[in-house]
């Protein structure tokens, strides 16, 4: 078995018990659906080669990695097959537009979004009060776990990799672990960043695996690991802060919301693939005009935003908390104007604990606590001159005291469109000037 791949190059898999097991799962329904599900949820102009990556060759990646600390680590055949196993399923319960429809599905009455849930009824084939011949792709049901059954994999063994339950974590889920160093180097490089590839290699030379299957790092690993959170860093601040990209997540989000509350997509449906989710927002008629520009472009632009930093709050703010918030008290006379809203913690910067091989434990970086705000346009056009009441400093400090008001905090660091560097913590270049 073998796959060229943008990150890994040509993987070859000699080893004909994993082959099989590899061939058996990426042929079951819920594996096959992540072939039309993106990595991304949006394919702005600006990163346009990772937005149409997708979670599929993603899954493989982890796959061949954790093979390859398996043979490094001379792990037994089962636990590298039940290894195996997890890396390849750890994304099988993702949603279309991933993290922004769970987000939706949590705002609503209905409840919250159980990724460890769903992930489990995949691997022991029970979907509780649903029909077990449910058709996930057309004509195909669940087969996951009839696929585990025959290679005698323990669906338990398989779900406390990809979920845990103990705060060390596992190769699979962990603060450091396989599936986020594959897709944070997979992300830099469809960026074209030069040493992706170098800096996993090397990355991964001082890496072995416990007894535990949890991952312990040598002292060397420390300026693999400090690039690996630069990468993190960088294209988190750049999708969420970069002029070219908040009007596409404010696109996407509006559609979404708008999606859910029409239940377009519901907890009860939610493994469609995208295709299938898209085509479905194109022919349902409150969705269909903003869902049309998922394939004529993008017509929202940036008008303004405030993105407040270095946050120290106690609680998560919700972004529909927070959105409500700010069109109770700021003014827009903009026509066909919206906010969109984006709360963070520890995205853009992650602390992580990791151990050395002498068993001891080490920390590094800080979690980042951000929060987003931003003015867009619905419509092309207009934005210059737009204000009859107002100008750019009064709508800016309005929304400061806004969100003063709500998160009850002077402690934080506030930046604008003109101060985007590109990194979390460096000053602005000036490079964009935004002028009502």
């Amino acid at each position: 078995m073998e796959f060229h791949d943008i990150l890994h190059g040509h993987i070859v898999i000699e080893r004909n018990e994993i082959a099989v097991l590899m061939k058996k799962l990426l042929d079951t329904t819920e594996l096959q659906r992540l072939r039309n599900m993106r990595q991304m949820n949006f394919d702005v102009p600006l990163i346009q080669e990772l937005g149409r990556s997708r979670r599929l060759p993603h899954s493989v990646g982890v796959a061949y990695i954790s093979l390859k600390l398996a043979e490094q680590s001379n792990l037994n055949l089962l636990q590298t097959k039940e290894l195996i196993a997890a890396a390849l399923l750890h994304d099988a319960a993702i949603p279309p537009y991933g993290h922004l429809v769970e987000t939706e599905f949590k705002s609503t009455e209905r409840g919250g979004f159980d990724h460890a849930k769903i992930l489990e009824s995949f691997i022991f084939g029970d979907l509780g009060n649903r029909n077990k011949f449910l058709e996930i792709l057309p004509n195909r049901q669940v087969e996951v776990c009839e696929a585990l059954h025959t290679e005698n994999i323990k669906p338990e063994n398989v779900l406390e990799l990809v979920a845990p339950t103990s705060l060390k974590g596992s190769a699979i889920a962990a603060q450091v672990d396989i599936d986020n160093i594959d897709n944070v180097h997979r992300m830099a490089i469809f960026l074209g960043w030069e040493g992706v590839k170098e800096n996993m290699l090397s990355l991964l030379s001082y890496v072995k695996l416990e007894a535990d299957l949890s991952l312990r790092f040598s002292k060397e690993a420390s300026k693999n690991l400090e690039k690996w959170l630069e990468y993190r860093e960088k294209i988190y601040t750049m999708i969420i802060a970069h002029p070219e990209c908040i009007p596409h997540n404010a696109f996407q989000s509006d559609l979404v919301e708008l999606a859910v509350k029409e239940n377009v997509i519901s907890p009860d449906n939610w493994f469609m693939s995208e295709p299938e989710f898209e085509e479905r927002l194109r022919n349902n008629y409150a969705t269909k005009t903003l869902a049309n520009q998922l394939l004529s472009g993008c017509e929202y632009e940036l008008v303004d935003y405030v993105w407040f930093k270095e946050l120290n709050l106690k609680r998560k703010l919700k972004n529909s908390e927070i959105k409500t918030k700010i069109k109770e008290e700021v003014f827009s006379d903009i026509k066909s104007s919206s906010y969109f809203v984006w709360f963070e913690k520890g995205l853009i910067t992650r602390k992580i604990n990791w151990t050395d091989f002498e068993g001891r434990p080490q920390t590094m970086g800080v979690n980042s606590q951000s929060c987003m705000i931003a003015l867009v346009k619905k419509q092309k056009g207009g934005i210059k001159g737009a204000y009859k009441s107002g100008s750019k400093s009064a709508w800016r400090s309005n929304v400061i005291e806004a969100f003063e008001k709500l998160a009850c905090t002077r402690d934080y660091r506030v930046s604008f469109p003109e101060d985007y560097s590109g990194r979390y913590n460096v000053p602005g270049t000036g490079e964009f000037k935004f002028e009502f």
